[in-house]
């Protein structure tokens, strides 16, 4: 029989092992359980449809997440969408925010160009897709690529006019490249579909004021030039008058 002593110690190797079987089990499940979550957030289906589907939804998801200012973690989710599907466009003009946002410049240009390269091929096969020529439009204006992106804008806004944000866009890009006459005439369209839209109503007043600049410095010019002239006639005159004038006789020479 054992003794109360002996009793006490195999009781206590007992449990001190049950207690290590159960914490190296908890462990491999929190391993397991991050292992699973890590695959999972960087699966991509065998399927292209499903691959493309997928790759919307993360689309959609770092949209949400740009909206609340959360940049690196937006950027994060634009990458997921690409590696689903490296060809959706609007994921690399996304992700080219994102980076925009974060001051890496030279990351965000090379996927706005990227989007638009996409953009183009789509819209070469789908020409009255609106939102792609819109998107296409903000990718060459986040390069700085006014009259490209004005040909865009244009487009989206001739295939679905009554895109209010797509008018207000053609307004801007027509007002960096001084063409006020026509981006007050794109702001106003953009005010009759949303009278609230504060953005547009500043941008037509300031392509107004813009308009009357140009007439003004072009009144100036006219002023200047009809002066100069008047004042080129005025010297040509004087200049005839004098050699107009006779010389004058001499004396005849006196006889020694």
């Amino acid at each position: 029989m054992a003794s109360p002593s002996n009793l006490n110690k195999t009781l206590f190797v007992v449990v001190l092992a049950a207690a290590i079987s159960a914490s190296l089990g908890g462990c491999r499940r929190s391993r397991t359980a991050n292992s699973n979550n890590n695959t999972q957030s960087s699966f991509v289906s065998g399927d292209p449809e499903e691959a493309k589907r997928q790759a919307q939804s993360l689309v959609e998801k770092g949209k949400e997440l740009y909206r609340n200012d959360q940049d690196e973690q937006a950027a994060e989710v634009f990458k997921q969408a690409i590696q689903n599907d490296p060809d959706n466009a609007e994921a690399h003009l996304r992700l080219g925010m994102s980076y925009g946002a974060l001051d890496k410049k030279d990351e965000a240009d090379a996927e706005y160009k990227k989007s638009i390269e996409l953009f183009k091929k789509r819209n070469s096969s789908d020409s009255k897709d609106a939102s792609s020529w819109f998107y296409l439009g903000e990718a060459h204006s986040f390069l700085h690529q006014d009259e490209e992106a004005i040909r865009a804008y244009r487009q989206a806004t001739k295939l679905n006019p009554d895109d209010e944000e797509a008018w207000y866009r053609l307004g801007m890009a027509l007002t960096r490249l001084a063409q006020y006459p026509e981006a007050s005439s794109a702001f106003q369209k953009a005010l009759d579909l949303d009278p609230n839209d504060t953005r547009a109503s500043d941008g037509l007043d300031n392509a107004k004021e813009g308009s009357q600049r140009i007439k003004e410095g072009k009144k100036h010019a006219e002023d200047m030039l009809k002066k100069q002239q008047e004042l080129a006639n005025a010297n040509g005159n004087m200049n005839s008058n004098s050699s107009a004038k006779p010389s004058p006789k001499r004396s005849p020479r006196k006889p020694w």
